[in-house]
């Protein structure tokens, strides 16, 4: 209908443009023209840009809500790849945590069997040199008894 009522129409024209003596009309519909052609200009483009907003927005919705979705989607899995990130970096950290304890506690158990073999290798030192006295003491021994025996022998031989 608007479209109807545009300017370049030629039945319209060729009747605002007819008159008597070849003069242009003078009448209420072409003095007001311009200014009907402008209103008119404006609702076609008020009429389109409606019919174009139609045509385009359900599409342009549907796509827009499609992008908060998808975007909801990418931040709860960037949310979710972050906490697993940290989990591994915590489980890392707590297993590097438990390795140091572990190192610790060895170190401490080598310092002490070190010691005890210290002390060990001491006792068998001082064991080893009292089984050496013992055995020269009974050397000692056993060769004062033999001399006796041989004095005793040679005492009962002379007579």
């Amino acid at each position: 209908s608007v479209l109807n009522e545009l300017p370049n129409d030629p039945a319209r024209d060729s009747t605002a443009q007819s008159s008597h003596n070849g003069k242009p009309k003078q009448d209420a519909e072409t003095c007001c023209s311009s200014q009907d052609n402008e209103v008119m200009a404006s609702l076609a483009a008020l009429q389109l840009s409606a019919g174009v907003l139609q045509i385009a927005e359900p599409p342009l919705n549907h796509v827009r809500t499609q992008l908060r979705e998808l975007i909801g989607r990418q931040n709860k899995t960037y949310i979710d790849l972050s906490k697993e990130k940290y989990k591994l970096d915590c489980s890392e950290v707590a297993r590097l945590n438990d390795m140091m304890s572990d190192v610790k506690r060895y170190k401490d158990k080598l310092t002490k069997i070190k010691k005890e073999m210290q002390g060990v290798y001491q006792r068998t030192k001082e064991l080893k040199k009292r089984a050496a006295n013992v055995a020269a003491c009974k050397q000692r021994d056993y060769q004062r008894k033999l001399e006796r025996l041989q004095h005793e022998e040679s005492l009962i031989g002379s007579q």
